[in-house]
């Protein structure tokens, strides 16, 4: 038993600052509600996410699996792909896990489900909050649904003053089905 006392306090030693650890073994069987905050540099995350990145988990603990069902929160400062000004948003995404500490005969696919031992005492959400954080910034940044960009003319910011350019639209594109069509 010494030895497996060993490799247990060596495995703390070594534990990185950036692991968004669950230590499960602390708590009974039963639903239990979690929080945990680190930073956001310290989860090696884009530097558009700023500030703490807040994991809440509601994990429901049985002898032979672990449920979690966790929320993420994190502020980013981003640049509007419209307008080229700088504005905080709030990133959120959700994602489910099922740890199982026995193999099922049957091969599952789900991504969702992983295979844990007897042995271990925690669970490491580092990977997935990370991802999940990256995968919730917008494709699109937008400051507000509703901006208006800036003229292509002059580089005005057109959500805080008009200019007097006259945009013209270019239909060329469309000026051989047009030809065709007169035909």
């Amino acid at each position: 038993m010494l030895i497996k006392d060993s490799i247990y306090i060596l495995t703390n030693l070594f534990l990185d600052s950036s692991d968004m650890m669950i230590r499960f073994v602390s708590y009974p069987d039963g639903v239990h509600y979690i929080e945990l905050n680190k930073p956001s540099k310290d989860l090696g995350l884009d530097k558009e996410v700023t500030g703490d990145v807040v994991l809440k988990c509601k994990m429901d603990k049985s002898f032979h699996q672990i449920y979690l069902d966790c929320k993420i929160e994190a502020n980013a400062k981003m640049v509007c792909d419209r307008c080229n000004d700088e504005f905080n948003g709030l990133l959120t995404n959700s994602f489910k896990i099922t740890y199982l500490f026995e193999k099922v005969e049957e091969v599952s696919d789900d991504l969702n489900i992983k295979y844990i031992s007897h042995e271990i005492d925690r669970i490491n959400l580092s990977k997935e909050v990370t991802e999940y954080c990256e995968l919730s910034l917008p494709m699109k940044k937008l400051c507000s649904e509703d901006c208006k960009g800036l003229c292509p003319k002059c580089g005005v910011n057109l959500n805080e003053k008009q200019c007097e350019c006259k945009v013209e639209i270019n239909d060329s594109i469309w000026e051989p089905l047009k030809k065709l069509k007169k035909q």
